[in-house]
């Protein structure tokens, strides 16, 4: 999937999962319904403010954290898309147990809900001075193919169980309102986030990167960072890695191109 592709798919779903997330605390909230609906809006505000605010603070100068923080986010958005799905879940039925296992399950899936636009943020490196992407020799193998579709498969048939619960036993309509609209909700997200699943995998084969940055003078630095043994990041100046890029680490006015001083 190319890069503008993926980022325009991610940004679509940011905007769009911001409305069942609304639906499901209108319903689930039944005395509070406005309340909670605007604290799901507001939560979304927050956490996009934040990353505005304090860009400068989360702005990565240094390559290598730069390059350990492109690959990080691909990792936690994965990551945060099965949280998500199952905290949205257990939230739905978590008040028949009691009230302080329903407060810590809210906040877990608040943290989440944050976290989804600061993803999609950082993926579109407004928060740094590098520009990454992965080379385009870096392919899944047949055997993560059938892990990544495997994986949703299983996902996907644990979701259809949902379907054998009787939400009778819920008792509040909007309870079971909540309920059935959740469980073909799971199913949208688990399919929506396969794209993501495979960006993790992805980046998870990568053990190099390219990578740019643009001076306000007009110039351009561009080259490859390669991954250690210990899981840094470092510029990769091997010879056989010209072959990649025309110059590995270079400096070059728009149009020219000169070394970059060592």
């Amino acid at each position: 999937m190319g890069q503008i592709c993926y980022k325009i798919y991610l940004i679509t779903f940011t905007i769009l999962s911001m409305l069942p997330i609304v639906l499901h605390l209108h319903l689930l909230y039944d005395d509070e319904k406005h309340f909670y609906s605007l604290n799901a809006v507001t939560l979304y505000f927050i956490s996009i403010c934040l990353v505005l605010t304090d860009s400068e603070i989360l702005n990565n100068e240094h390559l290598p954290t730069a390059a350990k923080w492109f690959v990080r986010h691909r990792y936690l958005l994965a990551a945060a898309m099965i949280a998500f799905n199952t905290l949205i879940l257990i939230n739905s039925v978590i008040h028949l147990v009691g009230l302080w296992e329903n407060i810590v399950v809210a906040c877990m899936l608040a943290i989440v809900i944050m976290y989804l636009p600061i993803s999609t943020w950082f993926h579109f490196d407004c928060c740094t001075d590098f520009l990454f992407s992965h080379l385009k020799s870096t392919k899944l193998s047949k055997k993560q193919w059938l892990l990544l579709f495997g994986f949703h498969t299983v996902l996907a048939a644990l979701y259809a169980t949902l379907f054998l619960f009787d939400e009778s036993c819920l008792g509040n309509k909007e309870f079971v309102l909540n309920f059935q609209f959740i469980r073909y909700f799971c199913q949208l997200i688990n399919i929506m986030s396969i794209p993501m699943s495979y960006q993790a995998i992805l980046l998870w084969n990568s053990n190099k990167l390219k990578f740019k940055e643009w001076y306000p003078t007009t110039m351009e630095w561009a080259g490859l960072m390669k991954r250690n043994p210990d899981g840094t990041w470092e510029i990769d100046q091997t010879p056989e890695d010209h072959n990649v890029l025309r110059d590995n680490v270079s400096l070059k006015p728009r149009g020219h191109v000169t070394h970059k001083p060592k």
